[in-house]
Formats: structure tokens, sequence, C-alpha cells
């Protein structure tokens, strides 16, 4: 399989949709895996960032990027390049064992054509399916990005909460 961007979480009509070809992706994964997600704000060098510096991939192969006002990631994506990474045992012997890092880029949080509650599904989406979540930002973390993290992982909290009840 040539390495490519796919569609993980599609949104249609207000509707989050699973993508099936995303779905199988994963199933097929050798066992461990940690996920990465990035997720801030709009037009902010989210996709760029996991190209280059997490994936090292050149232009045009990773996740799309481009010079314009419209948002090139809607939704969430998976990417097909896995990082290998070494971790210490956990018998504690010194083989090395492996996980295999997927990452989800996400749509930028607070675009023209979306609203709040969208944008907290997407970020709320991200947290809660990533084992590592990087939250990327142009300059300063402001008073208004703290607060949308704090709601954001509040939001989360209660999701967990309520599924370990079932």
């Amino acid at each position: 399989m040539t390495a490519k961007a796919i569609p993980f979480v599609e949104v249609l009509d207000d509707k989050f949709l699973i993508n099936q070809e995303a779905v199988d992706f994963i199933e097929s994964l050798p066992q461990p895996v940690a996920v990465i997600a990035c997720a801030g704000g709009y037009r902010t060098g989210k996709s760029l960032f996991l190209n280059r510096g997490l994936l090292q991939l050149s232009n045009g192969k990773g996740f799309a990027v481009g010079n314009s006002t419209n948002a090139c990631t809607k939704g969430l994506w998976i990417h097909t390049s896995l990082l290998k990474l070494a971790r210490a045992s956990k018998d504690g012997s010194d083989e090395k064992e492996y996980v295999n890092v997927l990452f989800i880029d996400t749509e930028g949080l607070g675009a023209f054509d979306a609203n709040d509650t969208h944008d907290a599904k997407i970020f709320a989406l991200a947290l809660l399916l990533c084992s590592y979540f990087i939250y990327n930002s142009v300059g300063k973390i402001d008073e208004d990005s703290i607060g949308k993290l704090s709601l954001v992982c509040n939001v989360c909290k209660q999701i967990r909460a309520s599924a370990e009840e079932k």
C-alpha cells in the first residue's frame, strides 16, 4: 500500500461519519499502537508540522496543506505512514518492544464555516482517540485557548466516566 492520508472521521451535513477504509487500515495494524493527535487553531500549521516534523514526509506525500484561507483538513484524518518506536519491555528484560505510532490530523478550530459546538466535537474526538495529544498554536497560548482546552478535557472526562459505568 502506498502511504497516504485517509479521512477517518468525515463531516457531512453536520453528521460525523467513520470512513471504512480508515477502519480497515487501523484494524490491520500490528499491536501495540499509540495514537498521536494534533489539534489547534485554523490555519496554524498542524498538517505541515505532522508532515515535516513527525512523519518526515516531503511536500505532497503527507496530509494536505495549502496556502489559501480555505481549510485543507475537514474532520479527522489519519496517515498510513507509521512511526515505529522502541520502548522498554514490560517484563523488565533488556529486550525492546516496538510500538506503532499512528498520527491523526484534525480540522482547525475557529474556521469561518464552523461553530463552537462543531469545534468542541472535533477537539473531543481527537482527545478521546489519542494516546498523546499535541495542541498546536502560533505564538503564545492565550486564555481563550486554555479555556477551550479545559472545557474539552472536562467533556472527555465525563464521556470516559459515563463509558466506564456501562
